[in-house]
């Protein structure tokens, strides 16, 4: 008997099995791709936050607060591991507060000033230190950004989590279908399988015919939810909002990164196809030993 003849290439549960697993690898890929967005965003955001710092010059009564801010300037500027100081103008200030507050209810209010600084990464400054050296200017406070830095790396690591916690269930679920699919396939089919006992073939014989529709299957479905995939993530990033979307601007990256970061990413996704096809042939052949060995 010519291998694989026990299964038709057109059976229907073999069809089915391939649209599902299909999708299960597209979202297989969708997730895969919002691990390496989110890591990669958050590692853009954090590496900004980590070198650079706010001053914040308050409103003080008795004092001058265009002097406040160039003491402090100065201050920040003479300290070691400060590699940029600049002034940000009043209308920075009241930017931040017009989500919260809108453009009418600001005028008179005492807007405090902001000063932006420049680490150096390789020589970072004594935070302590100069925290120390700011409350000598009135009104001044020093915010290193680490209680956002902290925020962000905690997302991270939620949505991370999801996401890994996706992947497994899709995994789970996919056994699941290869597991039914195989029963299907051997339950349409138990006529010939009984032909083959009666002439004495053996059940691992009758699992190797089968084997190869189900390695077909698990190829064939894992290229085309990467496919999708890839497909998806070039949507979002040539319709997703141009330059000013986070989410075309992470697509764009994940697609037309550098090379490194580029094999990185797709070679993750391209994982996708062999996890498939491991999966239906693993599966299958155990379910279809111990199917066979009921049947027989």
């Amino acid at each position: 008997m010519r291998p694989g003849a026990i299964i038709p290439a057109t059976a229907a549960s073999l069809t089915s099995l391939t649209v599902t697993m299909a999708v299960m690898c597209y979202l297989a890929c969708l997730a895969i791709g919002a691990l390496i967005l989110v890591d990669r965003a958050v590692t853009s955001w954090t590496s900004g936050l980590s070198r650079e710092m706010t001053v914040q010059v308050r409103v003080v009564r008795d004092a001058d607060i265009a002097q406040e801010v160039e003491k402090a300037r100065a201050v920040t500027a003479a300290f070691p591991g400060i590699i940029e100081v600049d002034i940000l103008d009043e209308k920075a200030g009241e930017k931040l507060l017009e989500p919260w507050l809108g453009t009418r209810s600001l005028a008179g209010l005492p807007v405090p000033r902001l000063i932006r600084v420049v680490t150096d990464t390789e020589n970072p400054p004594d935070v302590t230190a100069l925290g120390q050296a700011l409350s000598q200017v009135k009104g001044a406070t020093l915010d290193t950004h680490q209680k956002w830095e902290s925020e962000l790396t905690r997302m991270a690591r939620a949505l991370s989590a999801v996401s890994y916690a996706i992947l497994l269930l899709i995994s789970v679920s996919a056994i699941a279908i290869v597991i039914f699919a195989t029963r299907a396939v051997l339950q349409a089919n138990r006529h010939i399988v009984d032909l083959l006992h009666l002439v004495g073939a053996r059940d691992s014989y009758i699992a190797r015919q089968i084997d190869g529709r189900f390695l077909r299957t698990g190829l064939l479905s894992g290229f085309i939810g990467v496919g999708l995939g890839l497909f998806t993530f070039l949507l979002l990033g040539l319709f997703g909002g141009g330059s000013e979307s986070g989410v075309a601007a992470a697509s764009r990256g994940l697609l037309f990164s550098t090379p490194s970061i580029a094999i990185w990413s797709y070679g993750l996704l391209f994982a996708v196809p062999i996890a498939a096809t491991l999966i239906c042939l693993i599966t299958a052949r155990v379910t279809l030993i111990r199917r066979l060995g009921v049947i027989t």
